[in-house]
């Protein structure tokens, strides 16, 4: 039988992973993220929380691979920005920044991505 989680469920989920990311439990937030994509694949936050988890491990490439295989989302691109720039990937990164761009993306996200690459 599959197991269908709630959206209140998802957000606590999201929360405390979130937060055990913040605190150093890296290894524990990424249970918690990988359980998020499997159980909602079509929600950004466990490809986001993947992703960030990765980073914070300096794997900017396994944070790469988890956007990458997410639904492009203004968030995910965005967060793709920031892990292709740390891969060393600018082209990529300044292409996703220019994409978000073009769609008029959330003014957080759009410094977010241009942060990545030094500057706006």
């Amino acid at each position: 039988m599959p197991i269908e989680l709630k959206a209140n469920a998802v957000r606590l989920f999201a929360e405390i992973g979130f937060l055990g990311l913040g605190r150093g439990c890296g290894d524990e937030a990424e249970v918690i993220f990988d359980m998020l994509r499997s159980l909602r694949p079509g929600e950004e936050v466990g490809a986001i929380g993947a992703a960030l988890t990765s980073l914070s491990e300096n794997r900017p490439d396994a944070a790469v691979k988890a956007l990458k295989a997410a639904q492009q989302t203004p968030a995910v691109m965005a967060f793709a920005a920031l892990a292709h720039a740390r891969l060393g990937e600018t082209a990529q990164a300044r292409a996703l920044v220019e994409d978000l761009e073009s769609m008029g993306a959330e003014l957080a996200l759009l410094e977010m991505a241009q942060g990545a690459l030094g500057g706006g």
